[in-house]
């Protein structure tokens, strides 16, 4: 009777730890399961291992795979560990008389028994050959029968939770890789607007960015397993979509910040951006599935430095406002020097968060820094080496 009881107790408890791990993941907005982000860490721990003798497309294939195998994995093991949970409540008790009716009462079941009750009692299949007499038993198997119907409708609302999130991200970064001509930099959207002084244009679309961009931060605190989306093309992903935010902020806040462009690095919308990557960088390092590297090194002040200087000179090829690089009033150092030392600090900020980010994303520093043509610019190029056949129309 002693070892009944405690076999019922462990049922309970191994019961409440997958509500409580489905409840966490799928009905708490902000929290994290410990055990959910276990499995899915372990998991991507796991497929990173195995896609070490793969290379190029072929790797980014395989751990793309990543995101529908947790996903059903988390969903078989919330279903695998309730039918257990209840099938060892039942095997304590499967074998005492006046608990269950038998089909056949000579033969005393056992474990399988029990699982096998669980398993028919979980799917609401019924079958009728095992039938709880004990009030408690027969509780037991109503509660598993509703346990069961809810972890399906939960994880209906799992996926419908992941999936449209996933497609957003695709869509934001999509936009971004056509804005800004394929290009990490985003030098050629700066062009595209600014050289003719059309910044109302391009603060509108700073704006929709915006909104895109916090939405899907939004998601990942949501829904933490979008740490591991990984397309076959890094220029679709969210870590493409953070390095272009960034190089537009920077570029923004302290590149353009001369003459007319003093006024668009202060824009509201640009600052507004600046303050969202800080809040994603924030939020994607404080989650449980991907910490920010306590040992990460970001890029040292000298590469900033010259990164800057780089910036510089692209952008007054561009024709782009640049700060003055005269000497400063009453002695104070030069809009250039003020704004080098604030875009220094700015990648010193925003460096080391999103490196390691990088790190556990699965590409390379070359592979997500490396540019990506735009999908029109090939559509161009096969038109342009395509001969026009004349037709002629007869009426």
């Amino acid at each position: 009777m002693t070892l009944s009881i405690l076999f019922t107790l462990a049922g309970v408890l191994l019961m409440f730890i997958v509500l409580f791990d489905v409840f966490m993941t799928v009905l708490h907005p902000q929290a994290e399961s410990p055990f959910s982000t276990r499995f899915q860490t372990s998991m991507w721990s796991v497929l990173r291992l195995a896609s070490r003798g793969l290379r190029g497309r072929v790797r980014h294939r395989f751990l793309g795979l990543a995101i529908p195998i947790m996903v059903a994995g988390l969903i078989a093991l919330w279903i695998g560990l309730l039918l257990v949970a209840f099938g060892v409540i039942y095997a304590a008790w499967i074998g005492v008389p006046g608990s269950f009716k038998l089909p056949d009462p000579l033969v005393t079941p056992g474990w399988w028994d029990a699982i096998y009750f669980s398993g028919v009692t979980i799917t609401t299949t019924g079958y009728g050959d095992f039938i709880p007499i004990d009030p408690l038993l027969r509780l037991a198997s109503i509660l598993e029968g509703i346990s069961g119907m809810a972890i399906l409708s939960f994880s209906v609302a799992y996926v419908l939770g992941v999936y449209p999130s996933l497609q957003r991200q695709r869509v934001l970064a999509v936009l971004l890789n056509e804005e800004t001509d394929g290009h990490v930099s985003g030098l050629p959207m700066l062009r595209r607007y600014l050289r003719r002084g059309d910044f109302g244009a391009m603060a509108s679309l700073l704006s929709t960015i915006n909104w895109e961009f916090l939405s899907l931060v939004e998601a990942h605190n949501r829904v933490p397993i979008l740490h591991y989306t990984h397309p076959t093309d890094v220029e679709r992903s969210f870590l493409r979509v953070l390095l272009v935010v960034q190089n537009l902020v920077g570029s923004l806040r302290y590149g353009v910040a001369g003459g007319k462009g003093l006024d668009w690095s202060t824009d509201p919308r640009v600052l507004d951006l600046e303050d969202s990557l800080f809040h994603a960088l924030h939020t994607l390092g404080s989650s449980k599935q991907l910490p920010i590297a306590p040992n990460m090194d970001g890029h040292s002040a000298q590469e900033a430095g010259k990164r800057f200087d780089e910036l510089i000179d692209k952008l007054k090829t561009g024709g782009l406002p640049t700060p003055d690089p005269g000497p400063g009033k009453n002695g104070l150092p030069s809009d250039l020097s003020r704004a080098r030392r604030a875009y220094i600090r700015f990648y010193a900020a925003s460096d080391i968060p999103l490196l390691s980010y990088l790190q556990n994303s699965g590409y390379s520093y070359v592979e997500a820094t490396d540019d990506a043509p735009r999908p029109q610019k090939l559509v161009e190029e096969l038109e342009a080496d395509t001969p026009v056949q004349k037709t002629s129309v007869i009426d």
